[in-house]
Formats: C-alpha cells, sequence, structure tokens
C-alpha cells in the first residue's frame, strides 16, 4: 500500500518566503487580520501531490489574525481532504489560536492530545489513528520548542508515550532541532526518519522538519517543493510502502 505523506510549517498563513526582512514588514500579520493568500498556495500544493495525509504545524485555529476562520477548515475544503482534526497550543485572547494539526483522506478514529512539557508556549502532541486496507496506524503531529533544554524533556515525553503505543507509528512535524543526532532519542525505541533541508524557504539551510516511521514502512522518495512558496519552511513530502 502506498501512502503520500506532507509535513507543513504553515506560519500561520503569514507568508514570509522571500527573505529575514519579511518578518518585519509582515509582522503585522501575526495579531492583525490577513488575506490567508498563503494557504491557498498550501491548499493548490496538497492537492496538486495527491497528498493523503498531512501534518501541520504553526495553523491558525480561528482567531482575529485568520477573521475566526479555521485555517485547517481552509486547507481541508480547497484540497479535498475530508478529514481534518486541530489541537490547539498557544492562545492570546482573541487575536491568535495557533496550534497544530492532521489532514487525512482517511478518516480519523482515535484522536487524543498530549500536553508536553513546555517553560513558555503551551506544546502538546496530537495523536490519531487511521485504518487502510484493515491496517491501523497510529500517526502523531508535533512542535517542538525553541530552547534545546525544553525540547529534550519533550523528547522524552514524546518516547513515553510512543512506547504504550503497539501499531505502526507516523510521527511528524518541526522538531526545532538542527542537530538531528539530539533526537536520538526517537531511534532509540526503533524509529527511522527522513528530512531534508527546508528552513528558510528562501534560501534552505536547516532541516528542521522531519517525518519518524517504525519499521513496518519503506521510504519511497523524499523531497521539499521549492517552486510554491506559501511559508518560511519549505514542505516535506514523503512517499511511503507498508
Amino acid at each position: 500500500m502506498n501512502l503520500s505523506l506532507a509535513l507543513l510549517n504553515l506560519q500561520s498563513g503569514i507568508g514570509v518566503t522571500r527573505g529575514y526582512q519579511q518578518y518585519v514588514t509582515k509582522g503585522m500579520r501575526y495579531i492583525m487580520p490577513h488575506s490567508g493568500e498563503a494557504l491557498t498556495h498550501a491548499a493548490t500544493f496538497l492537492s496538486d501531490q495527491h497528498i493523503d495525509l498531512a501534518l501541520l504545524t504553526e495553523v491558525e485555529g480561528g482567531s482575529r489574525r485568520s477573521q475566526y476562520v479555521s485555517q485547517l477548515d481552509i486547507l481541508r475544503e480547497k484540497s479535498q481532504i475530508p478529514e481534518g482534526r486541530f489541537f490547539p497550543t498557544r492562545s492570546l485572547g482573541n487575536s491568535i489560536n495557533e496550534g497544530n494539526g492532521i489532514l487525512s483522506r482517511y478518516p480519523l478514529e482515535r484522536v487524543v492530545m498530549h500536553p508536553l512539557p513546555s517553560a513558555t508556549n503551551p506544546r502538546v502532541l496530537g495523536e490519531t489513528r487511521i485504518t487502510i486496507e484493515d491496517r491501523t496506524l497510529t500517526v502523531c503531529v508535533v512542535h517542538l520548542a525553541l530552547r534545546s533544554e525544553t525540547r529534550r524533556l519533550q523528547i522524552d515525553k514524546v518516547v513515553e508515550l510512543l512506547k504504550d503505543i503497539h501499531t505502526p507509528i507516523l510521527l511528524g512535524g518541526d522538531f526545532n532541532e538542527r542537530d538531528i543526532k539530539q533526537l536520538h532519542a526517537l531511534t532509540d525505541i526503533g524509529l527511522s526518519f527522513v528530512t531534508a533541508p527546508g528552513y528558510p524557504s528562501w534560501k534552505p539551510l536547516h532541516s528542521l522538519q522531519v517525518l519518524f516511521y517504525s519499521k513496518e514502512f519503506e521510504v519511497v522518495s523524499v523531497s521539499t517543493d521549492t517552486e510554491t512558496l506559501f511559508s518560511d519552511h519549505l514542505p516535506l513530502t514523503v512517499e511511503l510502502t507498508f
């Protein structure tokens, strides 16, 4: 069975794609309403690439800056991926409602949100299950902290949670780690990984988005799309068989 998966850090639709100066010129979009044009480009990418499963980070669940519309719902509708779930993390009144998300062409059967250790901004592990041709898979999405000390605590918690799972596992997201060796606790429990440079999107140097997978999967291809820019991270696309 083939599975097409994508990791997308959406940057809440702010659309920094041309250089660090845009963090300033588009800075008000972090709190003020904006058009969401970047979401249209992201949805086009998902549709054109025939993505079955998308693991999303920095997605806006519906607040003033997204004109009170869920960006996950926008992606779901425009890409025609029927299933979606939002895992909220960071909230600031009516101005910000940020989190992670999962989009799937297969029904999401069991959805759980696990809090992770955090010193400042809340972080969670979003977990769900899907069944493909009578095979149940556990799919998780995560966005780890910027501070290395906090990341280590979060990774330890993720490992603890994954050890209790007895199905094939896919774990993906933005790990905010420039040295992949620092994620060894996940490979120590038998997971393999793929990644590719994707940040910043205009000059990819760092491999922050990573997909971990259990032994039941085989990677067919890994790519980053430099043609459709909608975020400060390039999307990471992985083709799998299992």
